[in-house]
């Protein structure tokens, strides 16, 4: 039993962290860059990383612990967040954002419903 233990840690040790990619669109449904976007650990409402979506709309988070984490994207006259998200050892989870139209007060927390 002890042998398959220790390749089991080893498996989950060599494989990549997980990993969040996607796009963000504007109200339009047009791919928008440069739009500021943070990753929230929900057990800690807490930002554990920040980037801004490419030219082309993209966007990349890697290195993530396991765990659930919501995605917040805020602009001057929008704003958009994901449903909760949870992540594990070597996966990547894809997600597209929508820019909604207006002010946003309120920021991710885990007893909060996703928009």
């Amino acid at each position: 039993m002890y042998p398959l233990i220790c390749l089991i840690l080893t498996l989950a040790a060599s494989s990549p962290n997980p990993e969040i990619t996607g796009t963000i669109v504007d109200y339009n449904g047009k791919l928008v860059s440069g739009v500021p976007i943070s990753v929230v650990a929900l057990y800690a409402n807490q930002t554990v990383e920040k980037t801004q979506s490419g030219s082309d709309g993209s966007f990349h988070f890697s290195d993530l612990a396991p765990g659930s984490y919501g995605l917040e994207a805020r602009t001057e006259s929008g704003c958009a967040y994901s449903d909760p998200i949870r992540v594990d050892v070597g996966f990547t989870t894809a997600v597209h954002l929508r820019l909604i139209k207006g002010l946003c007060q309120q920021a991710i927390s885990l007893g909060r419903p996703a928009r």
